[in-house]
């Protein structure tokens, strides 16, 4: 069979085209993407002058998988604040054995109240962020019995008395949310116990029906001033001001 060199040509170059859509088949090309990243709301720590500490905070969190079952895991950062009411906040990333292990530094937090200024500093890239910010500095007020907020959530709470934990005198009260949204889904429940001299809750249970069970508890509690140096951004970090400088 004789093939004229048109045909040759031909052939080739269909043979090519058919690789060349094969080679783009095989490619897949698109923007950067992110995932999931649950986060839980720790301890609130008020800018209340004249009431320093430093405490390490421990968290527990059981949390509920889709298969029902659970997993639990756990951080313990350190914690500080002093006589200005400047605050100082180690963000810990959860283990499994993150209760006796010390985990890695996701972000540390300062805030100064005199310059209404929140510093957050990435350790991964070894860089502050400072945004403007204003945190209470007085303590909260008396809550009601009951509520129903606009949304249809009911709020009740109930003290359940007092007593003594790292050598404060605190305060109990139990508190129940139910949602309309979620139907007949299990409620918020909220067990806090809360320090009138340091202005903040020392210790609370929390179960959420999707969040899973939180426990909060600051211990090691120090009321003596602390070390300056806490609240002071690591010096080799960069700095991006999100507020004009003042």
């Amino acid at each position: 069979m004789i093939v004229s060199a048109k045909s040759l040509r031909s052939a080739l170059l269909a043979s090519a085209i058919a690789l060349s859509t094969l080679s783009a088949a095989a490619q897949v090309t698109y923007a950067p993407d992110g995932g999931t990243r649950e986060t839980i709301q720790s301890l609130t720590i008020t800018a209340k002058p004249g009431a320093p500490f430093q405490a390490t905070v421990t968290t527990t969190w059981k949390r509920r998988l889709e298969d029902g079952s659970q997993v639990t895991v756990y951080n313990h950062r350190t914690v500080a604040r002093d006589s200005t009411g400047r605050i100082f906040q180690e963000r810990r990333f959860f283990s499994p054995s993150g209760n006796t292990d010390v985990t890695r530094l996701s972000e540390l937090d300062y805030y100064d109240p005199a310059r209404k200024e929140l510093t957050v500093c990435e350790p991964v890239r070894r860089l502050c962020t400072v945004r403007a910010a204003s945190l209470p500095v007085d303590d909260p007020l008396p809550l009601p019995a009951s509520m129903t907020t606009p949304a249809g959530l009911k709020i009740t709470r109930e003290s359940i008395g007092q007593k003594t934990m790292e050598s404060l005198q605190v305060q109990g009260a139990h508190e129940i949310s139910v949602s309309p949204r979620l139907g007949d889904a299990e409620p918020t429940v909220k067990e806090l116990w809360y320090s009138p001299l340091l202005g903040l809750n020392v210790q609370v249970k929390r179960f959420e029906p999707r969040g899973g069970a939180q426990d909060f508890d600051m211990q090691s509690i120090n009321r003596s001033e602390p070390d300056p140096r806490l609240f002071q951004p690591p010096q080799e970090y960069g700095i991006v001001r999100m507020v004009r400088e003042r």
